[in-house]
């Protein structure tokens, strides 16, 4: 038995695609039953009733927050995670090379292989390729499905703009061994990619036992421009202004309140720990998709 998992508000094209799945799976004789999520948390919910009743796979039909939440139930588990983007960003989607077609990405439940991809935590929720803590995770607690629905990935820049705006914290972060250094923002990688094809550490391996910090220590509004303008154009290195670390774990905190966010979907306040675990994501991806061990 397979279950397909969709969010409703995901966009107006969903109900298109989850029959395009449906005749796929149709097609190939394998049983399925779709469900829908109602509200936030429910997709986990979803997908863990689904590892336990035994379900070989779940095909998750959403953007990377409702991937995230599928890939929180099915953490640890033998069922696979079988993605079928449809959100603003899909950068999940992106990072594993998923084809570009609805049928394409199911059809790798036939075609595809299986990659074990260990998943980070913040806090007490796993994360798949990214989290932030600070400007953008503010950007992302703010903006709502209306406003990517209308404007896709450009609401984030207007919702980015709107936030130069306000007053911008300090961040400390704390790495083990105690150590403690200042910043701005914060963006922990696991893999490659950070948002809107933008390729943030390019040597970056979602496979790996680590993740890469990339946090702006310059702090004023310009600072988060030329960060920004810079992660745009591929071109974030190591200096003065910008510490790239990897890292197994670091812990994130601020002064006055402030936001952390995992796989663009908004966390909780800060303090907050990324860290490294060992619980493995089961995840379907081409044949083609790059296995490596370490970063």
């Amino acid at each position: 038995m397979l279950r397909i998992i969709y969010n409703p508000v995901a966009g107006p094209k969903t109900v298109r695609n989850i029959d395009r799945i449906r005749v796929v799976l149709t097609r190939r004789g394998i049983p399925h039953e779709l469900v829908k999520t109602v509200g936030p948390g429910h997709a986990t919910r979803l997908a863990r009733e689904a590892a336990l009743e035994g379900h070989n796979a779940v095909i998750a039909v959403g953007g990377d927050g409702t991937i995230n939440e599928v890939a929180n139930g099915l953490a640890g588990s033998a069922t696979q995670l079988c993605v079928v983007p449809h959100g603003t960003g899909n950068v999940i989607a992106a990072e594993m090379g998923l084809p570009s077609s609805v049928e394409g990405c199911v059809d790798l439940l036939f075609s595809g292989k299986t990659a074990e991809i260990p998943l980070a935590r913040a806090g007490d929720r796993y994360f798949v390729l990214l989290a932030s803590a600070g400007f953008d995770a503010e950007v992302v607690e703010r903006m709502t499905h209306r406003a990517k629905n209308v404007l896709g990935i450009a609401a984030y820049f207007f919702g980015g703009l709107r936030h130069l705006l306000r007053y911008q914290p300090t961040l400390w972060m704390e790495f083990p061994g105690k150590e403690r250094v200042e910043a701005q923002a914060v963006i922990v990688c696991r893999g490659k990619r950070y948002g809107g094809g933008v390729t943030l550490v390019p040597d970056g391996n979602v496979t790996g036992s680590s993740f890469r910090v990339v946090a702006l220590l310059s702090k004023g509004r310009w600072a988060i421009v030329r960060f920004a303008l810079s992660a745009l154009l591929g071109k974030i290195a190591p200096s003065p202004a910008v510490l790239v670390r990897e890292t197994p774990s670091v812990l994130v905190r601020c002064g006055i309140p402030s936001a952390a966010q995992v796989d663009g979907d908004y966390l909780s306040p800060l303090p907050v720990r990324f860290e490294m675990t060992q619980t493995i994501l089961r995840i379907v991806v081409p044949r083609d998709f790059a296995i490596r061990q370490s970063i």
